[in-house]
């Protein structure tokens, strides 16, 4: 190992951060092989993409690219140098055993027929003020990024990791909510590629968040990070989508703190399948209705076989109220209108989960009677949820579920067919109803008790 690894290793070790340090030992544990190199085959186990996806063709130039090597000096311009010089029709290489410091944000957005072989550990700097100035904003609820990979027929791979260093970043929210943290691995107007086969841990908020994009494929990513000090790691979804169509999420894990995957407005032809979601807020539509004077969307979404443990939610859709509410400070809205149409859930195993599945229009809103009294224009339709087996948590025990419209004539044909989840007592099958057919309930007990909880 060269004298300034064995430095810049020694000054990893002595940082107070020791989520840092464990992203650093487990990458040294399991540095990628010649095998990861090669661009993974994208197989789809279940259901196909609403649409067939572009082929890639083959690579013919390989760049390396270089790094010095110290986990302390930037190594931002050797990536861009070799980006550049590998697109249209390159590899660009990152080598295993190699480390890489990330302290500028980097527009990537002109890529165009390229390879990226990601074998060796990210890391981007700890510098709060230098990235709150400079990160990339994307618009949806103060969102910001490190970099913003767009263009077309881009392929991202090859079992390395990224690091978001986001320990610093969890104990500077706890004491500012209002500071603006990056997501891990921004995606933006990326058309016809896949992002696989890679390692995400401690991401300063969302680990990915994914806008104006179609035919884009996540596969086999490893998403972990969760805060080693009294400050929660908050707002860590796994992916958010956005203003994208024809986009799928598959075969990972995902060990967090908030949703597992999150259908934000104006998401089109999802298909989720085939995941292990660990700690999470569930797979959830929403939320939507955030801002007045907008329309959101979100249509035509499949989500199948998914392990759902020590979560708050497996399946949920969340819309705001007609009236703003405030879930926290940096956190507010209601009011807009929009649809959500055609979205299934089938084939969930949940362990300890609070509620199986929930449906609610009054997302931020504590105040039910308010609510009630200024409904969701935003219309729920042509929802199904089948094949839920499992438990639920003590938290609202006997009641496993919640399926509540803030009104009638905006929810319609929500349907669940085969649930069978049982509360700790044994009991099966008790949700909170309200504003539904329960008819289309099949082999739900209904309830209007609120919430149970022990």
């Amino acid at each position: 190992m060269a004298f300034k690894k064995v430095l810049g290793l020694l000054s990893l070790l002595l940082l107070p951060c020791l989520a840092t340090q464990s992203a650093y030992e487990e990458y040294l544990a399991s540095i990628p092989g010649k095998a990861d190199l090669k661009r993974p085959k994208i197989s789809y186990n279940g259901h196909e993409p609403y649409q067939p996806l572009p082929k890639s063709p083959a690579r013919h130039k390989h760049c390396r690219v270089k790094s010095h090597d110290d986990l302390e000096t930037d190594d931002s311009q050797y990536i861009l140098d070799a980006l550049h010089e590998c697109n249209n029709g390159g590899k660009v290489v990152f080598p295993a055993g190699k480390t890489y410091t990330i302290g500028k944000a980097m527009n990537l957005q002109f890529l165009e027929h390229v390879d990226i072989a990601i074998q060796g550990y990210i890391q981007f700097t700890n510098d709060t003020d230098y990235w709150q100035a400079h990160s990339f904003p994307q618009v949806f609820q103060n969102a910001t990024t490190f970099f913003q990979l767009g263009g077309h027929d881009v392929n991202v791979y090859g079992g390395g990791m990224l690091d978001g260093n986001g320990q610093v970043w969890y104990d500077l929210y706890a004491q500012n909510q209002y500071i603006l943290r990056p997501i891990l691995f921004g995606v933006v107007k990326l058309h016809g590629s896949t992002i696989s086969n890679l390692r995400w841990r401690y991401s300063p908020q969302y680990y990915s968040f994914l806008q104006n994009s179609t035919d884009v494929v996540f596969d086999n990513i490893d998403i972990s990070g969760y805060s080693q000090s009294k400050n929660v790691a908050k707002n860590t979804d796994g992916w958010d989508t956005y203003r994208s169509s024809n986009i799928v999420i598959q075969e990972s894990v995902v060990n967090n703190g908030d949703d597992c995957v999150s259908f934000k407005p104006n998401s089109t032809e999802i298909l989720v399948q085939n995941m292990h979601c660990n700690g999470s807020h569930g797979i959830s539509v929403g939320s939507l209705g955030q801002y007045k004077g907008t329309y959101d969307i979100v249509e035509n979404v499949m989500v199948s076989n998914i392990e759902m443990s020590n979560a708050t939610d497996g399946a949920r859709i969340k819309v705001w109220p007609g009236a703003p509410a405030a879930l926290s400070g940096d956190l507010q809205g209601g009011g807009g209108a929009g649809r959500v149409n055609n979205i299934t859930y089938t084939g969930y195993q949940i362990d300890n989960v609070d509620y199986a599945i929930e449906v609610t229009q009054c997302y931020g809103q504590s105040n039910l009677t308010l609510c009630n009294e200024f409904p969701s224009s935003l219309t729920i339709n042509n929802i199904h949820m089948s094949d839920f087996q499992g438990t639920t948590s003590k938290k609202y025990s006997p009641i496993s579920g919640y399926v509540v419209c803030s009104d009638p004539d905006v929810c319609s044909n929500i349907e669940l067919d085969d649930i069978h989840v049982t509360a700790p007592d044994g009991t099966e099958n008790l949700f909170t109803c309200g504003s539904v057919d329960k008819g289309l309930l099949h082999g739900i007990n209904c309830t209007t008790q609120n919430k149970g909880g022990n």
